[in-house]
């Protein structure tokens, strides 16, 4: 079988032939090409068209053995970024949440990839992994997942000290705020001072402690009109009787550290770090 090119005034014909007693069958028009770049593209479809009929490899070495598609006839369906999904659960099960629920894992991975709403990167991980989770698995496990904090943080505590040689002698603190994509409020999602301005939309108090390397050890919700100012005492106490802590330095900035902080803070034998100001408070 060979590939013939007709040349006519207006265009040029691609064709499979073969000679049959002195005769040429075609065996196939594979179409007609008004340019080069079209007719280039005709003969690849042509030898692609042999091979396919034939069923037979050739004993010659293909002059183009990279040329593996016709981009031409091909068409995009999207990208999977499955070295960042395997990256961020090998993280994971290193940190050892490896046996939380999968489907909060991938919730974990996805907002780190493109922060949305739940019910968005539920369609995101369709979208970008390849993986997907119904809405009836998120709403089952959702009410649940409150109740790992605890878990989660004694985890983390335990790869920090493993890994960065936390003795818990330095923290530090702060807090941000998340909005919801809403107008009505609830017991937990309220009305504040916005850090993302968007004073008219909910929010939640996030507070959060990380060790000297920024490796988060400790966090806390709290309803959104929370004044960040009277979160740092009960956060700080609770992580102390949680993890039998003898001696504690917080770092913090000025909005975290009133007056009235500073004197829970001396009461608790709390030391403090605040505006490039170190106070120890006993040992």
């Amino acid at each position: 079988m060979k590939i013939r090119v007709v040349k006519t005034a207006k265009a040029s014909a691609v064709q499979v032939v073969r000679y049959q007693n002195n005769k040429r069958v075609i065996l196939q028009h594979v179409g007609s090409a008004h340019n080069d770049e079209d007719l280039n593209e005709l003969i690849l479809i042509a030898e692609e068209w042999i091979k396919d009929f034939s069923n037979q490899l050739s004993i010659f070495p293909d002059e183009h053995p990279n040329r593996l598609l016709h981009l031409n006839h091909c068409t995009f369906v999207g990208v999977k970024y499955h070295f960042f999904y395997e990256l961020i659960h090998s993280i994971q099960d290193k940190i050892g949440f490896g046996n939380l629920p999968l489907l909060l894992n991938d919730l974990v991975a996805i907002r780190i990839f493109e922060p949305a709403s739940k019910l968005r990167s539920l369609e995101l991980m369709q979208q970008f992994f390849g993986i997907e989770h119904s809405r009836k698995t998120y709403y089952k496990i959702a009410p649940n997942c409150i109740e790992l904090k605890e878990s989660v943080e004694e985890k983390a505590v335990a790869f920090a000290k493993e890994n960065y040689a936390f003795k818990f002698d330095i923290v530090f603190y702060d807090v941000t705020t998340l909005y919801f994509e809403t107008f009505e409020e609830d017991e937990l999602r309220k009305n504040g001072f916005s850090k993302d301005n968007k004073s008219q939309q909910p929010q939640i108090l996030i507070a959060l402690m990380v060790s000297k390397e920024g490796f988060p050890i400790a966090y806390e919700v709290f309803s959104g009109n929370t004044f960040e100012g009277h979160t740092i005492i009960p956060v700080v106490k609770q992580f102390i009787k949680a993890n039998d802590v003898n001696e504690f330095t917080v770092v913090a900035d000025a909005a975290m550290i009133s007056t009235e902080n500073v004197e829970q803070l001396i009461q608790n034998n709390i030391n403090y770090i605040v505006n490039n100001c170190i106070v120890f408070i006993g040992t």
